[in-house]
């Protein structure tokens, strides 16, 4: 490589340029611009009355994207997915190696109110909040404060025994592996409009109390001893956010505000809507509805029961045995239902709010899945040690789940290995995995229970991400931000106190030089 031995004058020239640069103090961020996409209008406000949570833990999917898209490619291929299967609006993150490399964001936060996606739409997470409340109860891990093999009983202020082995404790890697022989009653796990009625330990006690008032021995808990069986648990999950409690002695979202959120400068993540100013920034939650089909669950067409319709996946058209109101729901050729189909709901909440009540965005969750690519470390804060995130990313119990960490899970995703969490609610589908085979990350949120278009978008978001070289020119810092730190950064290349960076190289001739800072300080001024 060839650089130039700068001399009196061009040191001038260079401090010159920096002065300048730092007057002007003009900062290019390289995000994407954001983008927008007209889809539905006119649908009624719905309560929401009945609990029916669908938590999509199917791990294999095989849907074949494999055509490489370019940037435009994929946002024409991801607007024409969202209007086929009438997914309201989406927001994407990438994450790749130390950085968030690419963000978009399209469609509506709000129908009726004509509100946007944007940079700072929270969705609800869904199951994926568990990824923050198992974060939390880690980081409490690694203080010595209990060990992974530990009853349970020894740190809540009430017991939880399963019914036919009340002498098998139920531990904390029981819990994080959902093999703790707990299981959910939907009969009174219930939805609320805005935040749930119910503080979390007193729900949890009269679940798991003999004689309390949603206990149920039969339907609390499974037939399998502890530690022998999978079942996965929202339940189980919000028993982690009560210990987190518990050991901390403070309050759960508190814990999270100030270990997990702050540090992380996630500053638009709450579990609560009454913490968040404006609810405008909330995306309201939207369902297809209209029919009464069976379940499509078994050849992925579907998850729900019998009194609600399938999904509106075009796989789907085929099999009217299993969705007999396909047509109905979905339009006669599976390219999409009226939008009457389409019903907004409250925002809502439950009173298991650890498992899957936390709202952000795609940004700043891709930061907090950033740490688990770079070993724990986003921003030069660490949040986990390396051997803890290596626990996690363990299978501890590989004779009852191949797949289970602890709350995060392994999923073979079109001829990919990826690690993560998905959710699902009403009008919720969401999506945060990582390839670790190449640091690249990919959190893709929603507010449709369109789980099959999201996997679909989901594909060709990675398959983009995997075939495009994220470096920008002039960024050389990798912060997403063209400043005068960047400056500072080519000059120090160019006296050899830094290595040869190819996004130093701004007029691309192989040479690192003078040349290079003025362009670059070109860039900041104009």
């Amino acid at each position: 490589m060839d650089t130039y031995t700068l001399g009196g004058d061009i040191r001038n020239i260079i401090i010159l340029l920096l002065f300048s640069t730092a007057l002007f103090a003009n900062i290019i961020h390289v995000n994407n611009d954001t983008g927008q996409h007209d889809v539905l209008s006119d649908n009624s406000d719905r309560q929401v009355s009945t609990r029916i949570r669908y938590d999509f833990n199917s791990r294999e999917n095989h849907i074949e994207i494999n055509n490489y898209r370019d940037e435009d490619e994929l946002l024409q291929f991801i607007e024409s997915t969202m209007e086929t299967h009438l997914i309201p609006g989406v927001s994407i993150s990438i994450v790749k190696d130390n950085n968030i490399v690419w963000e978009e964001q399209l469609g509506y936060a709000n129908i009726i109110n004509d509100v946007l996606v944007d940079e700072n739409t929270m969705f609800i997470l869904s199951s994926i909040s568990k990824t923050v409340t198992a974060t939390a109860l880690m980081q409490l891990f690694e203080n010595e404060l209990f060990d992974l093999d530990d009853d349970i009983d020894d740190y809540l202020p009430f017991n939880v025994n399963h019914p036919d082995y009340p002498l098998v404790p139920i531990t904390f890697k029981m819990l994080l592996t959902h093999s703790s022989g707990i299981q959910d009653n939907w009969n009174v796990m219930t939805y609320y409009d805005g935040d749930p009625q119910l503080e979390l330990n007193y729900y949890l006690n009269q679940y798991f109390t003999p004689g309390g008032e949603f206990y149920n021995s039969n339907l609390n808990f499974t037939n399998s001893m502890p530690g022998t069986n999978y079942r996965y648990t929202n339940n189980g999950a919000a028993l982690i956010g009560l210990l987190v409690e518990e050991i901390s002695n403070q309050p759960f979202n508190d814990y999270c505000n100030e270990n997990i959120f702050e540090p992380l400068s996630m500053n638009n993540a709450f579990w609560f809507l009454s913490e968040i100013d404006n609810l405008d920034q909330v995306a309201s939650p939207y369902q297809v509805t209209g029919g009464s089909g069976d379940s499509c669950f078994i050849i992925g067409c579907g998850i729900y029961d019998q009194s609600n319709p399938c999904f509106c996946d075009s796989a789907c058209i085929y099999y009217g045995d299993c969705c007999s109101d396909y047509e109905d729901v979905c339009g006669e050729d599976g390219t999409g239902s009226s939008p009457g189909n389409l019903t907004e709901y409250e925002n809502y909440g439950y009173a298991d709010y650890p498992s899957g009540q936390l709202r952000t965005t795609s940004n700043n969750l891709a930061k907090f899945m950033s740490a688990y690519i770079n070993n724990g470390i986003y921003n030069e804060v660490r949040i986990l040690d390396s051997e803890t995130i290596e626990l996690i990313k363990t299978i501890h119990y590989p004779n009852v789940d191949s797949q289970q960490g602890l709350i995060w899970y392994y999923k073979n995703a079109n001829g990919r290995t990826l690690f993560g969490h998905n959710g699902g609610d009403i009008g919720s589908s969401t999506e945060m995995f990582i390839s670790f085979s190449d640091n690249l990350g990919v959190v893709l949120l929603s507010n449709s229970s369109n789980y099959n278009a999201l996997i679909q978008i989901e594909n060709a978001v990675f398959d983009f991400a995997e075939e495009t070289d994220f470096t920008t020119i002039g960024d050389i810092n990798s912060d997403n931000v063209i400043n005068i730190l960047d400056v500072i950064l080519i000059i120090n290349i160019i006296l050899g106190s830094d290595n040869f960076n190819n996004s130093a190289d701004i007029n691309i001739d192989g040479n690192i030089d003078v040349l290079d800072v003025v362009l670059l300080v070109n860039i900041i001024l104009n």
